[in-house]
């Protein structure tokens, strides 16, 4: 492993991170309903998804094994309807109020962020597709999986942070509930958009 795949693999990871999308959704949209602890849980959330994600292609990629094509495409339609699944919750939540940081709630976010990250479809085409590019002939072993979960947390981290950010800054201007609401409406958009390419 060298220095170079490293940062080709971090770079090209955070690009995808940085992309707008359902996980910069979420956690803008927690951000803004309830400040920045919030967000930073849904974040975690993620982040503990893109671990997922990572160690299942680093098994399949250090096996040289292939996932069926009928495997992939359950795992789309199973990808797309917790999207649409997650984007109607978020929508409804938008009128309720604003919910404490209650211990129950940052659970519910983080197990949202873990949901929502493995429902990523930009992930399942990173990880399937992508990432084997990054892993030479004959990596294998625990030192080698954590070269590349080290590339993919720390990128997907600085990646997911501006919108964090900017999440935060949207809810202290009072303006949380209507990107709650947007976001929610983005979630389950992307999931419907997904489930109509699936079927034609």
């Amino acid at each position: 492993m060298t220095l170079e795949i490293w940062i080709a693999l971090a770079a090209a990871n955070f690009v995808a991170c940085l992309a707008p999308g359902q996980n910069a959704a979420l956690i803008t949209a927690a951000a803004a309903r309830s400040g920045a602890v919030r967000g930073g849980v849904a974040m975690i959330g993620i982040l503990v998804a893109e671990l997922i994600w990572a160690l299942i292609a680093i098994y399949l990629t250090f096996g040289a094994r292939e996932l069926a094509g009928d495997a992939f495409v359950l795992m789309q339609i199973g990808s797309a309807g917790l999207l649409v699944w997650f984007g109607i919750a978020t929508i409804s939540s938008s009128s309720g109020g604003q919910q404490a940081a209650s211990g129950s709630g940052l659970s519910r976010l983080l197990r949202n962020g873990v949901f929502v990250g493995l429902a990523n479809p930009l992930a399942l085409v990173f990880f399937l597709s992508v990432f084997p590019a990054f892993v030479p002939q004959g990596a294998t072993g625990f030192g080698s999986a954590v070269f590349f979960v080290s590339a993919i947390l720390l990128s997907s981290a600085a990646g997911l942070a501006p919108y964090l950010a900017a999440g935060d800054v949207i809810g202290r201007a009072g303006k949380g509930l209507v990107l709650q609401f947007l976001s929610g409406g983005a979630l389950a958009g992307t999931g419907v958009l997904l489930l109509a390419r699936l079927a034609v």
